[in-house]
């Protein structure tokens, strides 16, 4: 398995141990802090993994290494993380309620336990999908004529997925409109966006960090967007739900967690610093400009929502057909 890595440096990373009051005394500041990412390069997940990396350095006073292992709905690194069993390192996985609410009702068997093979620290930023289609075998500008076309068709229509949050967008759209459609799977949502600007297939729940490049590009159309209300990114973008789709509201929430051999002080300490760093005016407007929204929470509130999203994506998953 290919694993996409990448180290930070320069002043803001550096790898010189810094002396800042108040973590040497919960951590050992010579071990390297790894952020162990469940997606591909390039898209939501991974995107505010390095923000955050990049912005809690200087406070950790370490190296920090970001990595990529994308594959299995998420279950590649979430399987990584929870077999930590060396406190030499601090692991931590950035991933959303594809590991953690989802995959539970996915799969018959999953190799850890989503409730305690890792320890909550915080929610990080919420984003929807946008349903993008290729302009060439989608010249429909509307949802209205796009489903209406698709109906006529005597083929089905195929849509792509890069993460569970995105097929169960997909799903429920195609349940909601009627239209045959067919799902083709990814294992990043930047591969997916190439096949999609090919015209290997004709929609794509894509997430926004993705997609809005490309929209603003002319390479692909929006024709709606997954959350009850527009993006303030993409004000001339509908959402399903005023478009009819009443209550059509599939929104991926993206969170960290830390291997459980990771002292909870230090598991806790450093989930603090990650809240302090969205709070901030600047990292709402870079969030806001890439269609997402920061989520700031605690240990308290990550567990919450994981319960409640294994209930609700669960109901979704059965309806669909998408155990696996």
């Amino acid at each position: 398995m290919k694993i996409e890595r990448r180290k930070f440096v320069g002043t803001a990373l550096s790898t010189l141990v810094l002396t800042l009051p108040g973590w040497a005394a919960t951590a050992d500041r010579k071990k390297m802090v790894r952020v162990i990412v469940a997606y591909g390069a390039g898209g939501a997940s991974d995107t505010i993994a390095r923000y955050v990396a990049e912005k809690i350095t200087n406070k950790v006073g370490t190296q920090v290494v970001v990595e990529n292992r994308p594959g299995a709905d998420g279950n590649i690194a979430a399987e990584a993380v929870a077999r930590t069993s060396s406190a030499d390192d601090y692991t931590l996985l950035v991933s959303g309620p594809s590991t953690h609410a989802a995959n539970i009702s996915m799969y018959k068997k999953l190799p850890f336990d989503p409730e305690t093979a890792k320890r909550p620290m915080t929610t990080l930023v919420n984003t929807p999908y946008i349903l993008v289609v290729n302009k060439d075998r989608v010249k429909e500008k509307t949802v209205q004529q796009f489903v209406a076309t698709a109906k006529e068709k005597e083929k089905s229509t195929f849509f792509a997925s890069a993460n569970v949050g995105g097929r169960i967008a997909g799903e429920l759209f195609r349940l909601k409109s009627g239209i045959d459609a067919v799902n083709v799977p990814y294992k990043a949502s930047s591969q997916a966006m190439t096949d999609l600007i090919g015209g290997q297939f004709d929609y794509y729940f894509c997430d926004s960090v993705t997609a809005i490049p490309q929209i603003r590009a002319g390479k692909i159309n929006a024709l709606a967007v997954s959350s009850i209300d527009r993006l303030d990114s993409l004000p001339d973008v509908p959402s399903l739900h005023e478009l009819g789709y009443k209550n059509f509201d599939v929104s991926s929430w993206i969170a960290i967690w830390s291997a459980a051999v990771v002292p909870e002080d230090v598991s806790n300490r450093m989930a603090g610093w990650i809240a302090e760093v969205l709070e901030t005016e600047e990292a709402r407007k870079f969030f806001s400009d890439k269609g997402m929204q920061v989520l700031p929470g605690s240990p308290e509130k990550l567990e919450a929502i994981q319960k409640r999203d294994t209930v609700e994506w669960g109901k979704i998953i059965r309806v669909a057909g998408m155990q696996k």
